[in-house]
């Protein structure tokens, strides 16, 4: 099995890549959904209300993901907090879904991408990949593409500066790509990378 890990800030294109490489043949598994399944959890959801209060969820309990997103995005003490119910929970699905495709029938001919935003700032996810991949683009690209998306740009901001920087993301990734162009460009540069890793790994 051969697991590439796909990180990147707000905008950078780790989503496109992703989304390219499954194309390829990769499996994909976006981290940011596999969170998204704990909000169900009645205990997550305890913990969640215990750190931001009751004001996150709807008439019937149920977690909003917006009002959630406003406070744990508020600052880095908020963003932190969120990161501390989460991570653990999402690293030990994640352990168990590689785990559990390495036993698959013919496990040295699965490929997996991983994407993960916030690979930097959390602990122990990168034990579980192969090659770390970073997608970076300058600031102005990425507010301008994160506006186009329909976000505010108070937001686009916001969550910029919480985000590690593209030092301490390059420092934690095996290969960086960058991605101030078009989409032909990065899957350009995407495609020359995927064939220097079947060259050297020869999956």
């Amino acid at each position: 099995m051969f697991t590439v890990f796909v990180t990147g800030s707000l905008a950078s294109g780790k989503r496109e890549a992703c989304l390219h490489l499954a194309q390829k043949g990769f499996t994909h598994i976006d981290l940011d959904e596999l969170a998204k399944g704990f909000l169900e959890d009645e205990l997550v959801q305890q913990q969640l209300v215990v750190a931001y209060g009751a004001e996150i969820c709807d008439g019937e309990g149920s977690v909003v993901k917006s009002k959630l997103a406003e406070r744990a995005f508020a600052n880095e003490e908020s963003s932190g907090a969120l990161n501390g119910i989460m991570w653990p929970l999402v690293s030990e699905r994640l352990a168990n879904i590689l785990v559990g495709k390495s036993c698959a029938h013919d496990p040295s001919k699965e490929k997996i991408v991983v994407e993960v935003a916030m690979l930097a700032e959390a602990q122990g996810f990168t034990d579980l990949a192969d090659v770390v991949l970073c997608i970076t683009a300058s600031e102005s690209v990425r507010i301008e593409r994160a506006l186009a998306r329909g976000m505010q740009l108070e937001d686009v901001l916001n969550r910029i500066a919480l985000q590690a920087s593209d030092e301490e993301r390059a420092a934690v990734c095996d290969t960086v790509i960058e991605n101030n162009g078009s989409l032909d460009s990065l899957h350009a540069k995407l495609d020359a990378w995927l064939l220097l890793q079947e060259q050297e790994r020869l999956f």
